[in-house]
C-alpha cells in the first residue's frame, strides 16, 4: 500500500510539473533581443507554413519534418514589442495562427524543439538556424523524391502552354527501367532524364538521344521546374516553356493535339463539316478544366475578344480554308477567369 501511494505522488508530481512548466511558458514576456525572431515575409516563416498546412501540391508542402507538440510561440509588432505567448497542440493549430498573423508581425519559437524526419529520426533544433538548415535539407530530398515520383508512376503527356510554342502537344513521356521515351504521332524517341535540386530551385534534364532533331531542339534542355498542381509540372527555360501532365487513366491516348480532321465532302475540295461540340470533351480534358465552364468558338480573333458571332457548335461547320485556325474562348464564370486557345481544323482525304 505504502509502494502504491508513492507511486501515485509520483505521478502526481511529474503532472504538475508539466502542468506548471507549460504555465511558467504562457506567463514569458520576453524582449526581442533574447529570442530568435522569425518575420512574416522571410522564407522560413512561409516553410513554417508549409510544414503545418495540407496542401496536396509537394511544393506547398512540407512533409519530411513534423514537429512534436504542444510548443510555445511567442508573437510580437510591427515596433518589435511582445504582443502574446501562445501554446499550439497541433500542426492546424500551429497553421491558423500563422495565417492569421498581421502581415507585420514576427513570430519566435521557444528553443529547444524536438521534431520527427520522415526517417523516423527524432532530433533536438536549438536556434532558428539550426531549423532552416533542418528544413532546407529534407526539402531538397523531398522535391526531388515527389518529382521523381510524379515521372515514374504514370506517363506525362505534353500539355497546353497559354505563354508558348505548342507543336509537341499531345506527347508522351514514359519512364521504364531508366529510360525515357517520347511518343509523338506514332514517333518514338528514346533517351533519358535526371531530377536534381541546386541553388533553391528543382530542375529536369532532359536529353533524348536523336541527334539534332527538331525534337531534341526543343525539348533537350535544362529545365527549371515548378508545381503547377501535384499532377502537373512546369518546365520553364528561359523564354520555353513546357508544361507536362500526368496521366493514370487507360485511355490517356484518347485526345492529342489541337489539330481535329475530318474527311473532305468532295475529293481535293479541302472543305469539311465539322461538329465543333465534337471536340469539346478532349479540349478541357487537355487544358485539365472542369468541363461544366462554358466553350464558345470563333472564326476570328476580334470576334473572340469582344465575345461575338460565336459559331453554332453543335450543328455542322464548313470550313473556309484547309487547316482553319479556331478561336476558343472558355469562360469561368464563378471565378472571373477566361482561357483562349487555337484549335486547327483540318480537312483530309479519306
Amino acid at each position: 500500500m505504502k509502494t502504491n501511494i508513492t507511486l501515485l505522488i509520483s505521478v502526481l508530481m511529474i503532472l504538475l510539473s508539466c502542468s506548471t512548466d507549460l504555465d511558467d511558458n504562457l506567463n514569458l514576456k520576453p524582449n526581442i533581443n533574447t529570442v530568435d525572431v522569425i518575420r512574416s515575409d522571410s522564407d522560413l516563416f512561409d516553410n513554417l507554413l508549409e510544414i503545418t498546412n495540407n496542401e496536396d501540391r509537394p511544393d506547398k508542402s512540407i512533409a519530411c519534418i513534423d514537429f512534436i507538440y504542444p510548443l510555445t510561440i511567442f508573437i510580437f509588432d510591427n515596433n518589435d514589442e511582445y504582443v502574446s505567448t501562445n501554446l499550439v497542440n497541433s500542426d492546424t493549430e500551429f497553421s491558423n495562427l500563422l495565417n492569421n498573423l498581421d502581415l507585420e508581425y514576427s513570430v519566435s519559437i521557444s528553443f529547444p524543439i524536438t521534431s520527427n524526419l520522415s526517417s523516423g529520426e527524432t532530433f533536438i533544433i536549438n536556434t532558428k538556424e539550426e531549423l532552416k538548415i533542418a528544413i532546407d535539407n529534407c526539402l531538397e530530398e523531398e522535391l526531388i523524391l515527389e518529382c521523381t515520383g510524379v515521372i515514374q508512376n504514370c506517363v506525362l503527356k505534353v500539355g497546353y502552354s497559354y505563354n508558348y510554342d505548342n507543336t509537341y502537344l499531345g506527347g508522351i513521356f514514359e519512364e521504364s527501367n531508366g529510360i525515357t521515351t517520347l511518343l509523338i504521332d506514332d514517333n518514338s524517341h528514346n533517351g533519358s532524364w535526371s531530377v536534381f535540386y541546386i541553388e533553391n530551385e528543382l530542375h529536369i534534364n532532359i536529353s533524348l538521344n536523336d541527334g539534332n532533331s527538331e525534337v531534341t531542339e526543343f525539348f533537350n534542355y535544362d529545365w527549371k521546374v515548378e508545381f503547377l498542381d501535384e499532377n502537373s509540372l512546369l518546365l520553364t527555360n528561359d523564354e520555353r516553356e513546357l508544361v507536362l501532365n500526368q496521366r493514370c487513366d487507360d485511355d490517356f491516348t484518347d485526345c492529342g493535339n489541337f489539330i481535329f480532321e475530318e474527311c473532305e465532302t468532295e475529293i481535293d475540295s479541302g472543305i469539311s463539316e465539322f461538329i465543333l461540340d465534337d471536340y469539346s470533351t478532349c479540349i478541357f480534358e487537355t487544358l485539365e478544366l472542369d468541363d461544366e465552364f462554358q466553350i464558345f468558338y470563333f472564326e476570328t480573333e476580334e470576334d473572340a475578344t469582344n465575345l461575338e458571332n460565336p459559331i453554332t457548335s453543335n450543328e455542322p461547320f464548313n470550313n473556309t480554308e484547309n487547316e482553319q485556325t479556331i478561336y476558343v474562348k472558355i469562360i469561368d464564370a464563378d471565378n472571373d477567369m477566361e482561357y483562349n486557345i487555337l484549335i486547327t481544323l483540318s480537312s483530309i482525304s479519306c
